[in-house]
């Protein structure tokens, strides 16, 4: 059966829909050299939905830009090519679970506040390791991106209450690995492999369960990891105070502040406590980025 399921989900990746042009097109003219910013606009003005998207990004109040765009042009010259990049590519990913997303709407609109909040938790405790905040966002709201995959493939067996919602401990995860070949932490990096997302982040997602295990960008799966179990308690119902959090971190990461330390980074609970109560503040700012990436 293991085997049965493990080939299930190796084709499943392998028809999983090819890159939209508009994307593909993108990411030929942002390792161009010669590239412009009226190259980019142009492709760019030949999806819409696109075009929304970059514009309500580049003029986010989350992140304070000091200019807004009134056009593409300006969107463009604000962000910056690579940023242009990465928001095609997660949109495009985003939007092909669309289908899934009607079908268990409840459980899904669920997943995503969490991924967008860790998203946000991301952007925030990344500049502690001196990693781009605006990658960080990204690698946080794709973190859980595999669990999607499971549930496109296996409908009936990865159910939603044990899986989707609920923050994956080292158990869970090798329940999952025994149950379906593959636990989602890895399959979401193989995804993000096939659709030419960058090396940094198929790594933090890869391994934000086990970021002693990564070769390279260890500090950025750490990132992900603090940012995913943050998440987790400021989209649960239940209040936390202060200490509470605390605990809650030392309790489901034990190792968390020596592994830190041999990155050279102290992580004190002052730290963590500042970062969970930021992200209580602001999480709702996660459901704005949801809309805008789905316009």
């Amino acid at each position: 059966m293991k085997t049965i399921r493990s080939e299930q989900i190796k084709q499943h990746i392998d028809s999983f829909p090819v890159l939209p042009l508009t994307v593909t097109r993108l990411i030929e003219a942002a390792s161009d050299p010669g590239s412009s910013v009226k190259d980019i606009v142009e492709i760019l003005h030949s999806d819409q939905s696109l075009s929304l998207t970059v514009l309500k990004i580049a003029n986010s109040v989350l992140f304070g830009r000091p200019q807004k765009a009134a056009s593409i042009k300006m969107a463009v010259v604000i962000l910056g090519f690579d940023e242009v990049q990465r928001i095609a590519l997660t949109k495009a990913l985003i939007n092909s679970f669309s289908k899934l997303a009607k079908q268990h709407r409840p459980f899904i609109n669920r997943f995503w506040e969490h991924s967008f909040a860790c998203g946000l938790a991301a952007r925030a405790i990344a500049p502690k390791l001196a990693i781009n905040p605006e990658i960080a966002l990204i690698g946080g709201l794709l973190h859980d991106i595999g669990k999607l995959i499971m549930l496109d493939t296996f409908t009936e067996g990865y159910a939603l209450d044990r899986w989707m919602t609920t923050f994956s401990t080292a158990e869970s995860l090798q329940e999952e690995l025994q149950m379906f070949s593959f636990s989602h932490d890895q399959l979401g990096g193989r995804l993000l492999k096939k659709w030419l997302f960058p090396e940094n982040l198929i790594t933090a997602v890869s391994y934000h369960h086990c970021p002693e295990e990564a070769a390279r960008e260890s500090g950025f799966a750490y990132v992900i990891q603090l940012a995913d179990l943050l998440s987790f308690y400021c989209c649960n119902p239940e209040t936390l105070d202060d200490d509470d959090i605390v605990t809650a971190i030392h309790g489901s990461l034990p190792r968390i502040h020596s592994q830190w330390r041999s990155l050279g980074v102290p992580l004190p609970d002052a730290a963590i406590t500042g970062w969970f109560k930021w992200l209580v503040r602001n999480h709702e700012q996660g459901r704005i980025l949801k809309e805008s990436f789905t316009a």
